[in-house]
């Protein structure tokens, strides 16, 4: 007779982990801006599908919750995921929906750069893993990662790319930076640790 399966620690551990890749996908391939379309102008475009939308966010939002919310570590270092993931996402909402009716404007290119899906999906999901992992202090200098993809987009939108490989191009670039950052930060990690206990 097989053994019955069991959620432990490993088990607890690759689901955060695939929620968390996949949460932090669907938050850069989801379409903010319809979103923000749909909250500002329900109702009132041809296009406009609010309740996909929304579940599409509070998916996201959920994936991120849960995932953090079972990784195999400390109760405080998982309410801590969870609250960053809380706190940027409904602020990025409520930023977007903001700036989608014109109630904040100036300065457009720094509004543009922190409501970015790359650089949002870095914050949050690289973010929280970093937290869940319980990784050294040091190692959250990989964060500056998610700084690149506003750039590149950016610059993407400057060539006048089309569409489809504007969101491949940032999807692959948040994919490689967070999965890099999460690497680097684990060897960031055992070398400070390493060392501390060396001295």
């Amino acid at each position: 007779m097989a053994e019955p399966l069991r959620f432990d620690r490993n088990a607890r551990y690759g689901a955060a982990l695939v929620g968390t890749l996949f949460a932090t996908y669907l938050c850069v391939s989801t379409d903010f801006s319809a979103f923000v379309q749909a909250a500002n102008y329900a109702g009132t475009l041809g296009t406009d599908q609010p309740l996909v939308d929304l579940f599409e966010y509070l998916l996201m939002l959920g994936l991120f919750v849960v995932s953090f919310s079972i990784a195999p570590t400390t109760a405080g270092r998982r309410l801590g995921a969870v609250t960053l993931a809380a706190v940027v996402l409904l602020l990025w909402a409520a930023v977007g929906i903001e700036r989608g009716v014109g109630n904040i404007v100036d300065p457009i290119e720094f509004w543009t750069f922190v409501t970015g899906q790359g650089f949002i999906a870095l914050v949050v999901g690289l973010g929280g893993w970093l937290i869940v992992r319980e990784r050294h202090p040091l190692a959250f200098i990989v964060l500056l990662f998610a700084v690149v993809p506003p750039i590149v987009s950016r610059m993407i939108v400057d060539a006048s790319w089309t569409s489809g490989s504007y969101v491949l191009v940032l999807e692959g670039v948040v994919i490689a930076l967070g999965i890099g950052g999460a690497w680097l930060a684990a060897f960031i990690d055992r070398w400070a640790r390493t060392r501390s206990s060396a001295s």
